[in-house]
């Protein structure tokens, strides 16, 4: 099966908002305010198909401890952040793309009330450049500076204004990616590029999009992948869907009939027929690779607001027997090949939620549509793939010009893991932790590359687990300068942070070779018949015993160099 595939990746910078001078916070549910958001005509005079497909309702926006004037739309935006500016065009150089001479923002109409004004502002930074990746390269088509949206708060309809104007680099590359695992090369590739410059790191900050596409199907887009290890699955099973859905044939659902007399269970009940779908809508019970297009058509008709829809491949369920399920199908005029779908809603509710899902059985084949990644490896209906009916001028921001602004192009992850005095492996988990800068501030401050090495991944990880603050910048060079001068060995590093996050003096009682050399002959002679059983095999247990003694005063290598000497000549 052939499989073309581009991807959108969007990543938060590291620095202020973007169009107003406040920090991304922690955001709380603290009394805030509402808005009503709709759906309008851009300027071509046509609504956006994901715009229209929002119902309008009341969203509830919560600032935590911030008021600003521009996230909650009291005022006009400010700005770009000229540091969001700088980063854009230092990607844009990585990649080889050629930024444009000047920039306009735009207005992107989004009204699921992830913005506060009803759209997203987002400019065209750069156009042009290639990426490398393991096994092949695929061209960038474009690089947009955006602001990001708000994140959802406890309830449907609410949301949080921290992550809200966060700068957010869209980076979209062409569909020249044709497997599974080359999708997951080129996004693990352009991620680990994206780190050599200011971005913000952590769940949330870096999400990856896709636009997949079999020769029987239609460009869908999957969005919201957070763990690459999953991508290819997800590709797959997208692959499948659509060559499942390429067979299925459109039908003309029937009229929306209230079925409320048919049941037992008196409430509210709304059906439609739905020609030759009979078997096609399933159920969890089904096997795999079934279109399952029940669930499909609930997707759809919760944008109206209800919690779901029954049909007919599922009954027996929600109180609705067999016999009330031959009842209602005669009222619906059903014959065998016809299914048929449910609402329990009131009428208005109702005839807004089948006439969505009427709308999405009226489609052929694969739709063009955008879906959420799941967990679990799968995906579900989101919303219609958005078109440029949404785009349209921002008046508020004046053109920025790009012509002659310089930026200073910053060392790739590879350059600078070269730069370490490390082996590969250890270099490159500083590097990817962003540790590296700590880990010159700690050589030149005195310590060997490879003790300052194990301090950053090992021995203050440990402190930070054990639930103890990490040592203070003079504390640190007080250890250093002791491991330096032989007075600490370095099996003693993991008590002497503890001793320092108490702030408590270092203990530094150097032993002597002298004192190790009696120490050892008087525990072989102790241990006579042990070592006499075991001969060399003895050295693990005495070195234990060994250490017990000497560990943070003597070196480990220096206590095994002289024990197994020892040893060697103990036995003669």
């Amino acid at each position: 099966m052939t499989l073309t595939a581009g991807l959108e990746v969007h990543q938060q910078l590291d620095c202020g908002k973007l169009f107003c001078s406040c920090p991304a916070g922690t955001g709380s549910p603290d009394p805030g305010f509402s808005r009503r958001l709709h759906a309008t005509a851009s300027e071509m005079g046509q609504v956006d198909a994901a715009a229209a497909a929002e119902s309008v309702r009341d969203f509830g926006y919560h600032q935590g401890d911030g008021n600003c004037l521009v996230e909650a739309d009291e005022e006009p935006p400010r700005g770009p952040n000229p540091e969001a500016v700088d980063i854009a065009l230092q990607v844009a150089r990585l990649l080889g793309a050629q930024p444009l001479e000047e920039v306009h923002f735009m207005r992107k109409v989004v009204v699921d009330g992830s913005n506060t004004t009803g759209f997203q502002r987002t400019a065209l930074v750069a156009t042009g450049g290639r990426l490398e990746y393991d096994g092949g390269s695929v061209d960038i088509e474009q690089l947009c500076l955006e602001e990001d949206s708000c994140r959802r708060g406890d309830g449907n309809d609410e949301f949080l204004l921290d992550r809200l104007g966060v700068p957010l680099l869209e980076i979209s590359t062409a569909p020249q990616l044709h497997t599974p695992k080359a999708v997951q090369a080129a996004a693990r590739a352009l991620g680990r590029l994206l780190r050599a410059c200011r971005v913000r790191r952590g769940l949330g900050t870096i999400r990856q999009d896709l636009n997949v596409s079999i020769p029987q199907g239609v460009r869908v887009e999957l969005k919201g992948f957070q763990d690459l290890g999953t991508m290819p699955q997800v590709v797959e099973r997208e692959m499948e869907r659509q060559a499942t859905l390429a067979a299925v044939e459109a039908c003309e659902p029937g009229p929306a009939t209230e079925i409320t007399m048919l049941l037992k269970k008196q409430r509210e009940a709304w059906g439609c027929r739905l020609p030759g779908w009979a078997g096609l809508l399933g159920s969890p019970e089904f096997p795999a690779g079934h279109p399952r297009l029940g669930r499909e058509l609930a997707d759809h008709a919760r944008r109206a607001g209800v919690a779901g829809l029954l049909h007919s491949d599922e009954i027996p369920a929600q109180g609705v027997s067999v016999d009330e399920a031959r009842a209602i199908a005669v009222k619906l005029g059903c014959d065998a090949l016809d299914a048929f779908i449910l609402v329990f809603e009131k009428k208005e509710v109702a005839m807004a939620a089948l006439e969505r899902a009427c709308d999405r059985a009226r489609q052929a084949g694969v739709p063009h549509e955008v879906r959420r990644v799941l967990a679990e490896g799968s995906s579900r209906y989101l919303r219609p793939m958005p078109g440029a009916a949404r785009m349209y001028p921002e008046t508020d921001i004046p053109p920025l010009k790009l012509a002659g602004r310089e930026v200073d192009l910053p060392p790739t992850l590879d350059e600078r893991s070269a730069a370490l005095p490390l082996g590969a492996q250890q270099a490159e988990q500083l590097v990817r932790a962003s540790l590296d800068g700590r880990f010159h501030t700690l050589v030149a401050a005195g310590g060997s590359p490879k003790l300052a090495a194990r301090l950053l991944l090992h021995h203050l990880p440990e402190l930070r687990k054990a639930g103890l603050p990490a040592p203070g910048k003079a504390a640190l060079g007080e250890l250093l300068e002791a491991v330096a001068s032989g007075k600490l060995a370095k099996e003693g590093v993991d008590d002497a942070l503890v001793t320092l996050v108490r702030g408590e003096a270092l203990q530094l009682e150097s032993g002597s070779e002298a004192e190790l050399d009696t120490f050892i002959d008087g525990l072989l002679t102790e241990r006579k018949d042990f070592v006499q059983q075991h001969g060399m095999q003895a050295v693990g247990p005495l070195m234990g015993t060994v250490m017990s003694e000497f560990r943070g005063r003597i070196d480990g290598a220096l206590v095994s160099e002289r024990l197994r000497a020892k040893l060697e000549k103990f036995l003669g």
